[in-house]
């Protein structure tokens, strides 16, 4: 009701107005660059009306040209991105299928229809290291790196080619970047680990060790174990640097962690004897022979009393052996100390049984060995020793493997 009034109003304000110019039309005159145009009141605003009426067309056209002009070209931006999608989606199936030349080229499609879009630069990444073009794979992971949101795919994949390189260096400084971050993945620190364990760099490994992350890609009795090995690492090589009393704490260290780690106490009275107080070790040896009775425990043994005789040498291993009497380390161990001090009863009474089938080949080579010295030694019957050192090498037919330092987190876990 309100707009049929206000529409009446305004064709009786309209209609007045025409009759009141009809009733008294007025002069116009007007002057202009010497035209003279003179022409009534009611021409005049008829006039103006039509022209606002043309120009107000002429704009609607416009507007409607350059709105299908617009259209158009989002229309055409619609579809180089759909085919820029179709591109993209190609290229990571063909990365998927080992297509690595097929990727390449649908990765330089979908770049040309998508521009910069990060995932054109996932996808470039990915072909050219299925190609095995390094050079393009730095490139598109490099480019990644200037993302939050896509760091840490650039960074795995430099990390990994520095690993490939043999770069461990440059990996770990990669992995770092990726671990500083607040949403750090697994694989950052396990790069940062075997990085540090292949560059002997036991501190640094040990600090990984003590991220959050690290709590939740390992057990609590890997991360014991992994920790306890480290510490024991680290404690061969200080102690290789001839710093005896730091390396006797990370040894120390390492037996807390982990009191089954018979290296740990190795590496202990190693290190305490290399201060000449090697007596202040004998008690962890002593339990650790008594779990576990090894030749690595038997070494550190011997040298916790350096220069005791032969016979002083029989009697403290007579009571170490008491730890476990009847483990075949223990009399091997006591029949060597009594040769030495040429006990030649207590030797065989000792090597007695260890030489038979039922015992294991490495401890029936070390029986025989043994006893072909004592008929060397005692007796001089060189025939029999003959033939217990025969024995020995026909069950030693094994190839001898040497020791090395672990170069990975596996190869640390693995250890006895």
């Amino acid at each position: 009701m309100p707009r049929l009034i206000l529409f009446v109003i305004a064709v009786a304000t309209l209609v007045a107005g025409a009759v009141w110019l009809a009733n008294d039309p007025g002069a116009v005159s007007m002057t202009w660059r010497g035209w003279q145009i003179e022409t009534s009141v009611g021409i005049l605003v008829t006039a103006i009306i039509v022209a606002v009426i043309v120009i107000l067309l002429i704009v609607k056209v416009i507007a409607l040209i350059g709105g299908t002009v617009q259209a158009f070209a989002a229309a055409r931006r619609e579809r180089r991105f759909k085919r820029g999608l179709t591109s993209l989606g190609d290229g990571f199936a063909a990365v998927q299928a080992g297509q690595a030349q097929v990727a390449k080229r649908l990765a330089r499609q979908a770049g040309t229809l998508l521009n910069d879009n990060p995932a054109v630069l996932v996808l470039r990444m990915d072909a050219a290291e299925l190609s095995g073009d390094a050079g393009e794979m730095q490139a598109a992971a490099a480019a990644l790196l200037n993302r939050p949101e896509t760091e840490l795919a650039g960074l795995r994949t430099l990390a990994g080619k520095a690993v490939r390189d043999g770069d461990m260096a440059g990996a770990l400084t990669h992995a770092r970047r990726a671990l500083a971050r607040k949403d750090a993945p697994g694989w950052a620190l396990q790069t940062v680990l075997e990085s540090e364990i292949s560059l002997e760099r036991w501190s640094g490994a040990l600090t990984a060790l003590d991220d959050k992350l690290a709590r939740e890609a390992f057990s609590p009795t890997e991360l014991k174990r992994l920790k306890s090995r480290l510490l024991t690492l680290q404690s061969h090589t200080t102690l290789a640097g001839g710093d005896a009393s730091t390396a006797a704490n990370a040894a120390k260290k390492a037996m807390d962690v982990d009191d089954t780690n018979q290296a740990a106490v190795v590496a202990y009275a190693k290190a305490m004897t290399a201060q000449g107080r090697g007596r202040k070790a004998a008690g962890a040896v002593e339990r650790a022979w008594a779990v576990k009775p090894g030749l690595e425990l038997l070494a550190a043994y011997r040298i916790l009393v350096p220069g005791e005789s032969s016979l002083d040498w029989a009697r403290r291993i007579d009571g170490l052996a008491k730890a476990a009497p009847d483990h075949p380390e223990s009399r091997l161990a006591v029949a060597s100390a009594s040769l030495d001090a040429e006990l030649w009863g207590q030797t065989r009474n000792r090597l007695s049984g260890l030489t038979g089938a039922d015992a294991a080949p490495t401890i029936r080579a070390r029986a025989a060995q043994l006893l072909a010295d004592v008929e060397r030694r005692e007796r001089g019957d060189t025939d029999k020793a003959a033939e217990w050192l025969g024995l020995a090498l026909e069950i030693e037919r094994g190839p001898a493997r040497a020791m090395r330092k672990p170069k990975s987190i596996a190869e640390i876990l693995a250890q006895a």
